[in-house]
């Protein structure tokens, strides 16, 4: 029987970072009586400190890092009256903290998983105490995955088994839940990665055939680009599936790259809105109304070029191939990618690499040819409708960054964005130049 459940909600960390950041979460929840499912991220910092804790080289060091999460922890706990129904899990909780330290593989996702665990906790009880049927589940009973431990993959088939499962068993009820963590087939505690709260909400809102999904965060909706480098940039309306993948690729930061696969398989919009002010923000749907010719820009640092050169790539055929093969063998993510006749040149995406591209990996490429390794570069992407068709986008893209070097360009290969390399030290710059000609000036010249 399939059960539907309207919306599906995710709270930032910022959402909840403190008790007064908590209550205007769960009063947006109160207000919106479609409100089935609902995800939330550690407290803001709590998960940093597990990391630090995971990786602690001294057991002064590890303690500090306990008390810094007891702390916060503590402050949730005191302020919501320290309600007997909490005790005994969040003691355990605390207890689990008490006897963590470094660690690695699934006893890391265990201790990283630590801050959503308690956050779902106190949130449900925060509901309950609006008078909201709130009950917390545990997100190892809702999100199947892999055993890929710190960067596990859903099953979606079975998460969606075990989601309808339990809105089947909780009806009527507010089903409160942890963002990126999961569990594998044999119960192991896993995690998504690092953001991967949004990807959490999705895939249940995918899973309980959700008609809406709601992102809330600290920021209202997304931007044209990030207001701290051109302070003019101004808040999109609506965004199409594909304009808002390409932003969250190429370095928009307000959501999760993943988030928008599960939406997109079953068209689910996803709305992004700020608990500061939930009076505006941005909705992401298949279809948007009217065509943009420029939707946004992105700024993504910390890109390294890799350039190969040989003769043998001239008219003969697997050179690609076996350049990727080797990448892949060390699970380094390539990202944009240009070739000439005897060259090949390409961006290596650190946030999808299980390994950096060190010596050993350098003396296998050197096979393949002349190595070249460029560090130190930031990748700027325009996104928009119909790029790869519209005449003078080059030209107008250029001629905002006249003396500003550009190492690779790539444009063609996807409608909805042009891409290129600049220093890193230029980056803001290229943003700003940009925003300025291709959003400002020709918003004026329109109006004129």
């Amino acid at each position: 029987m399939n059960i539907p459940a309207s919306r599906v909600l995710k709270f930032g960390g910022t959402s909840v970072a403190d008790y007064d950041a908590q209550g205007r979460s769960a009063q947006l929840v109160a207000n919106q009586p479609e409100s089935r499912i609902v995800v939330v991220s550690a407290a803001a910092g709590v998960t940093n400190a597990l990391v630090g804790l995971s990786q602690a080289k001294d057991s002064a060091t590890a303690e500090n890092f306990r008390n810094l999460i007891r702390d916060r922890e503590q402050h949730f706990f005191d302020a919501l009256g320290e309600p007997d129904a909490l005790k005994a899990t969040y003691w355990t909780l605390m207890e689990e903290l008490d006897a963590s330290g470094p660690c690695a593989g699934q006893a890391r996702d265990q201790l990283l998983s630590l801050g959503e665990r308690f956050s779902s906790l106190f949130f449900a009880e925060r509901l309950r105490q609006l008078g909201m049927p709130a009950v917390q589940l545990p997100a190892r009973f809702l999100i199947a995955t892999d055993s890929q431990f710190g960067h596990a993959e859903p099953d979606v088939a079975r998460t969606r088994q075990q989601v309808q499962v339990a809105l089947n068993d909780h009806q009527g009820e507010i089903l409160v839940t942890e963002g990126f963590v999961g569990a594998d087939i044999d119960g192991n505690l896993t995690t998504l990665g690092r953001g991967g709260s949004d990807y959490s909400a999705a895939l249940l809102a995918e899973g309980a055939d959700a008609d809406w999904v709601e992102i809330w965060t600290d920021v209202k909706g997304l931007y044209t680009t990030d207001p701290r480098l051109a302070p003019k940039a101004r808040p999109l309306a609506e965004l199409s599936f594909a304009q808002a993948a390409e932003l969250a690729t190429f370095g928009a930061k307000v959501l999760h790259p993943k988030t928008l696969w599960p939406a997109m398989r079953h068209d689910i919009p996803v709305f992004i809105g700020s608990t500061l002010d939930a009076s505006g923000g941005t909705v992401i749907r298949r279809e948007v109304t009217g065509e943009r010719r420029y939707a946004a820009l992105a700024l993504r640092k910390n890109q390294t070029l890799l350039k190969i050169t040989s003769p043998e790539m001239l008219y003969s055929y697997g050179f690609l191939a076996r350049a990727f093969t080797l990448l892949a063998k060390h699970q380094i993510s390539v990202d944009l990618v240009t070739t000439s006749e005897i060259s090949i040149a390409l961006t290596l995406d650190e946030r999808g690499s299980e390994q950096a591209l060190d010596e050993s990996v350098l003396e296998e490429l050197k096979s393949l040819g002349t190595i070249e390794v460029q560090e130190g570069l930031a990748l700027v992407a325009l996104v928009g409708d119909n790029l790869n068709t519209t005449p003078k986008v080059a030209a107008e893209v250029f001629d905002a960054l006249g003396g500003i070097n550009v190492p690779l360009i790539c444009h063609g290969a996807s409608p909805h964005n042009l891409c290129l390399l600049v220093e890193e030290k230029d980056g803001p710059q290229a943003i700003a130049r940009l925003h300025e000609r291709l959003f400002e000036r020709l918003k004026i010249a329109a109006a004129s």
